[in-house]
């Protein structure tokens, strides 16, 4: 089986930037989830923010969503100051609400529908 599903997670100082693409599957949620636990680990407990851009997201399979929940509980325990998620459409956001209730549970987090808004937003909570 091969990943589906395109994705960067890329930290700078204390922001960490993800960006979603697609559509995905278990095996690219796996590794996507390694990559940001890997970053945040770096940061040895200091605090951070994220900005999640799911723009060109698509969707993940249930197993990919199953992950992705596992995940984001880990997640909500680390230092995350704030985290800003942005998405073109509605429709996904409330997908993911009904399969990632974990992503939801952090209660500095706002959603936008441009990169410009969450940025600027993001870093005044940093």
């Amino acid at each position: 089986m091969i990943e589906h599903g395109t994705y960067s997670v890329v930290l700078e100082n204390n922001l960490l930037s993800i960006t979603l693409v697609g559509t995905f599957n278990d095996l690219a949620t796996r590794s996507v989830c390694q990559k940001i636990k890997t970053k945040v680990e770096s940061l040895n407990g200091q605090g951070f923010g994220i900005l999640l851009d799911c723009i060109e997201y698509e969707g993940s399979t249930r197993d990919a969503h199953e992950i992705s929940n596992q995940h984001l509980l880990w997640l909500n325990k680390q230092n995350c100051i704030a985290r800003a998620v942005i998405y073109s459409q509605t429709l996904y956001v409330d997908m993911v609400k009904n399969e990632q209730p974990a992503l939801f549970e952090l209660q500095n987090r706002r959603e936008f529908h441009d990169v410009k808004s969450a940025k600027y937003w993001l870093v005044s909570q940093l």
